[in-house]
């Protein structure tokens, strides 16, 4: 409050103007926040983890590159990732693959990827995408070697 004293009639009428326009931005975002949380939502559903579990255990690099798709497509939070990632170790998959999916799942997002445009632009939103799906894959290989070679 003391700064806003100290500041100029005009660099008050400022910030009000600064407020009103990141008010009317958050509003005109709710929409695509609510789709992106009903298109999650519908795939958490309708994706069971078992139906995950069949597609892994060919090679290293293939697990992890299977693992990166659907954690791009299954889009979701850190907090569940953790118990995410126990299942499917537990249920048998790699851990390069799961390293892959759960790095994939918070850094890609292809379901939030509307959202994401709308507020930063679809050239940055697609690149961040493509850039986030390349590292989990590289995350994930990185551990397929480091498991191989005795390291971890």
């Amino acid at each position: 409050m003391r700064i806003l004293i100290c500041m100029k009639v005009t660099d008050v009428q400022k910030i009000k103007t600064a407020f009103q326009k990141a008010f009317r931005g958050m509003f005109r975002s709710v929409p695509a926040i609510l789709i992106v949380v009903l298109l999650i939502s519908l795939l958490k559903t309708y994706v069971a983890a078992d139906s995950i579990v069949r597609f892994f255990g060919l090679c290293s690099f293939t697990d992890t590159l299977l693992g990166a798709l659907f954690g791009s497509i299954l889009a979701g939070n850190s907090i569940n990732s953790y118990i995410i990632g126990s299942e499917l170790l537990s249920a048998g998959v790699p851990y390069a693959a799961v390293s892959a999916f759960l790095a994939a799942w918070v850094i890609v997002g292809i379901v939030q990827l509307p959202a994401e445009s709308v507020q930063l632009g679809m050239r940055f939103a697609v690149t961040r995408a493509v850039a986030g799906f390349f590292l989990s894959v590289g995350v994930g290989l990185l551990l397929a070697l480091f498991f191989r070679t005795g390291l971890i």
